[in-house]
């Protein structure tokens, strides 16, 4: 197991969990949660890695920043905290294995842009989810605005992020804000059995060929498929 001063990392199997871990509400006193350069590492160290899941410790997945700490932003560098942050996230949005966040709880403001950095969304039913900075005087500053618009749309996008809208699990499910609710309270194993069913018997090089093609897609790039086919089909000429 890895351990930071907000999260833990660790194996299991195919599957990889990083797990936010800083008091009841998971507060993100730090907005980069863990050294973006040692997980990519860890990463690279384990190659059987097929899929990341993010959750977070006890009753909440997280609530966001420590508000307490936005007085004091100005004299503690933020800008370049914030900047670490979304060199993360977009780190997380492009890994080459399938991204998972499992939600409990509270997941607000910077909270919720880990979320979306995820390429799936497994919620429980008691989830409430928003991008709740505006309540504090700030907006979000990690990458979530331009993610929720990705994802909702712009009209969607502005209400939630001036009003401050919080969503439950139902109403979050109906927009696509999350990919599906389960009926445990806990969905960190609903999520590794998503992932599973996903990655079933594909090896890394297909699933990480599906990702970077449609990434390249998403890019606008000219023909974003090419030669993706014919590295497939060498591995699996050579592993028959």
């Amino acid at each position: 197991m890895l351990r930071s001063n907000l999260s833990t990392l660790e194996a299991e199997g195919e599957l990889a969990v990083l797990t936010l871990d800083n008091g009841p509400k998971n507060l993100l006193s730090q907005p980069e949660f863990i050294d973006r350069d040692t997980l990519l590492d860890w990463l690279a160290a384990n190659p059987g890695i097929k899929g990341l899941i993010i959750t977070g410790k006890g009753r909440h997945f997280s609530h966001g920043a420590d508000v307490s700490l936005f007085k004091y932003a100005a004299d503690n560098g933020i800008s370049q905290k914030l900047e670490d942050a979304r060199r993360l996230l977009r780190s997380i949005e492009q890994l080459p294995i399938l991204t998972a966040a499992a939600i409990q709880g509270g997941c607000f403001g910077g909270g919720l842009e880990i979320a979306l950095s995820c390429q799936f969304r497994i919620c429980a039913p008691n989830v409430f989810l928003g991008l709740t900075e505006i309540m504090h005087g700030v907006v979000p500053g990690m990458g979530g605005m331009e993610r929720l618009y990705r994802l909702l749309g712009k009209e969607k996008a502005i209400s939630m992020c001036l009003r401050g809208e919080m969503l439950n699990a139902q109403d979050a499910l109906k927009l696509g804000l999350v990919t599906a609710v389960c009926e445990e309270k806990n969905p960190l194993e609903p999520a590794k059995a998503f992932l599973r069913e996903l990655i079933g018997s594909n090896t890394a090089l297909q699933i990480r060929t599906v990702l970077e093609t449609l990434r390249r897609a998403e890019a606008g790039e000219e023909d974003p498929s090419k030669g993706g086919f014919e590295r497939v089909l060498g591995e699996a000429n050579q592993n028959p």
